[in-house]
């Protein structure tokens, strides 16, 4: 019991966004740290930052079009820290959530990286998920216990977590269903806990068909801005920021 109100604890606060520092103050944190020598010739030129407030620590981002990274500097500027913040209690990274920013990428590179779409509604939403996410499992009862298929039509894009072992095993037994439906039908038995895809051996012509298809699936999610799972996208691409709003 326990654990399922964690889950639900950390879903629901992926619906909350973190609020921005101002620009100035952000810049003025940096120069407080030892890495600003090396940064502030590419400050707002080829790297762009932004940054919050989180449990006692400012969390700067440093970003560009090749990716980001987050420093950590504990809120009394004493200390910076180049790696990862992990809570004591919840074994999780100290993350920001912040805001996204409105779609401006490419439409058809999204649309290509759907592996399959199911739901009977007006509204298409994009869901980016990884099939052994806990996350993804825990809002896939939720979704099913509102009727959100029948409320949206939704395209589901695949980026497998580096982290979870089996999520390819998983990806191969769903894609290799030779239609939609039986996709779908495999998809939701496996985020449900049915492990049929332990016993599934892809052959070597599955694989090399399935990995193209997973290739177009990550290079959708990188599109969208995906930066975990479960992400939820409007019919414009944009990351929905109320995902609350879908489960009722």
């Amino acid at each position: 019991m326990k654990k399922i109100f964690l889950s639900l604890s950390l879903i629901v606060s992926l619906f909350a966004y973190d609020k921005l520092l101002d620009q100035k103050e952000v810049l003025s944190i940096i120069k407080k740290t030892p890495i600003y020598g090396q940064l502030k010739k590419r400050l707002n030129k080829d790297v762009q930052v932004k940054g919050t407030i989180k449990d006692n620590f400012y969390i700067i981002t440093l970003y560009n079009k090749e990716g980001e990274q987050n420093i950590y500097i504990t809120k009394d500027l004493k200390y910076t820290i180049l790696g990862m913040v992990v809570n004591n209690k919840t074994l999780k990274p100290l993350m920001p959530n912040y805001k996204p920013d409105k779609f401006s990428g490419n439409k058809d590179v999204v649309k290509n990286g759907i592996v399959f779409s199911f739901g009977k509604g007006k509204d298409d939403i994009y869901v980016v998920t990884d099939p052994e996410c806990p996350f993804c499992r825990q809002f896939e009862k939720m979704a099913k216990k509102s009727k959100m298929g029948e409320k949206y039509r939704i395209h589901v894009i695949f980026l497998p977590l580096s982290f979870h072992k089996h999520a390819m095993d998983m990806i191969y037994y769903i894609l290799s269903a030779e239609t939609q439906e039986e996709r779908v039908k495999r998809f939701n038995a496996t985020l449900s806990g049915d492990n049929s895809w332990k016993n599934f051996k892809p052959t070597k012509e599955q694989k090399v068909k399935i990995d193209k298809e997973i290739e177009k699936s990550k290079k959708a999610a990188y599109e969208l801005g995906a930066k975990g799972t479960p992400s939820f996208y409007d019919k414009n691409f944009n990351e929905i920021e109320n995902r609350g709003k879908l489960l009722k």
